[in-house]
């Protein structure tokens, strides 16, 4: 595995195997470790995964001025060498990804887009926004953190007060992050402008998501030309360490469909 230095250090990158780049955008609770059971199959099948850190999670210090999720998905695939990927997305990363093929469409071959988010989507609220608010409040950044994983990472807690598996452990790592003022750029709303799509894509989603989510996946399939909607069982939010393997044979289906 290579690593990527972009922009001096400040989004850390990873690539590994040859072929058709696939670029892996990790969650906004979370961090590239998402994709560490996804990523072997994507370089036996013959692909090359290029994957980082958004800056202030994983190993990508904290941003020091706002920044555009866009932009930096770019300036990876940029430090990568790579003109156009895969964009393979989670959650805020499959939003990106949306964003991405709106912008600069010739940097995208397909899409992806895993329990997604949408910029522009009008959220309901969400379970435990209470808890949430009194643990931020407090400036209890564990606190926080453990909420945050209770709400994507459901699975995780088996009924109990503690997370029992790595899948919650990699979002409470981000305690910090999510105690910092958020320095993304906003990007142009997409809720709207999902027909502009022309690019193979693909919607994921876990039946033990939030509501929210399953809407959005719906919007999206609906919205994007010729898009397909699946939905595995037995996944919450976070997919590609729930289902590893099931993800894995349809990304694998999706890329041969779509292979240059």
């Amino acid at each position: 595995m290579d690593t990527l230095s972009v922009d001096g250090g400040r989004i850390h990158a990873e690539t590994v195997g040859d072929g058709e780049a696939v670029l892996l955008l990790h969650a906004g609770v979370a961090d590239r470790r998402v994709w560490d059971l996804v990523v072997p199959a994507l370089v036996s099948a013959g692909y090359r995964a290029v994957r980082y850190d958004s800056p202030g999670f994983g190993l990508s210090p904290a941003p020091a001025a706002a920044h555009s999720l866009v932009g930096d998905a770019l300036a990876v695939l940029d430090a990568a060498g790579v003109s156009a990927a895969h964009f393979v997305g989670l959650s805020q990363g499959a939003a990106t990804s949306i964003d991405v093929a709106l912008a600069q469409p010739g940097r995208v071959s397909s899409l992806t887009l895993v329990a997604p988010g949408l910029t522009g989507y009008a959220w309901p609220p969400l379970p435990g926004s209470a808890r949430r608010m009194a643990a931020a409040e407090a400036g209890d950044a564990h606190r926080l953190a453990m909420e945050i994983a209770r709400l994507w990472a459901p699975l995780s807690f088996n009924g109990g007060e503690c997370p029992t598996d790595d899948v919650a452990r990699i979002i409470v790592d981000q305690a910090a992050q999510f105690m910092r003022d958020e320095l993304e750029v906003e990007e142009p709303p997409a809720v709207d402008r999902l027909g502009e799509i022309a690019r193979p894509t693909l919607v994921v989603l876990g039946d033990q998501d939030l509501d929210a989510v399953a809407a959005i996946g719906a919007h999206i399939a609906h919205g994007i030309p010729g898009a397909r909607l699946v939905t595995l069982d037995k996944a919450d939010h976070m997919l590609p360490l729930r289902v590893p393997d099931r993800l894995a044979d349809l990304l694998r289906e999706q890329l041969r469909s779509v292979r240059t």
